[in-house]
């Protein structure tokens, strides 16, 4: 089960890399509930896939990996690195975690993300 969600998980990451929505329709629910750590949020396949459209037309997903999985029951948390290419020539790179919530057929029900600046400094160190 963990292994099948995990693979799950690097499928939405390659469908962002490779600007390809097709498989959208196994790894949501209908009713899917999606929010991005700024708050956007997005309710059903149907504004995920606008979203996931309309980003695409400006924006090319240059890296997203995965840096680990923690798993309990029926959710998963996932700490990922991303860095992300505007047409405008500016590059945009986040840490970030995911907790996913899974149904009884293994498909994302609901998905927030949280995010941080990866820019990190040392007020008070060297």
């Amino acid at each position: 089960m963990m292994r099948q969600r995990e693979e799950t998980i690097k499928v939405w990451f390659d469908m962002w890399l490779g600007d390809d929505i097709t498989p959208m329709n196994a790894i949501f629910t209908d009713d899917v509930e999606y929010t991005e750590c700024w708050g956007n949020q997005y309710f059903g396949k149907e504004e995920i896939a606008q979203w996931f459209e309309d980003w695409h037309k400006n924006n090319r997903m240059n890296v997203w990996k995965v840096k680990q999985f923690m798993h309990a029951e029926d959710k998963t948390i996932v700490e990922w690195h991303m860095e992300a290419l505007a047409m405008n020539g500016t590059t945009r790179w986040m840490d970030g975690v995911y907790v996913i919530e899974w149904d009884e057929n293994e498909r994302i029900k609901a998905l927030r993300e949280y995010g941080a600046n990866n820019r990190t400094t040392r007020p008070y160190g060297e």
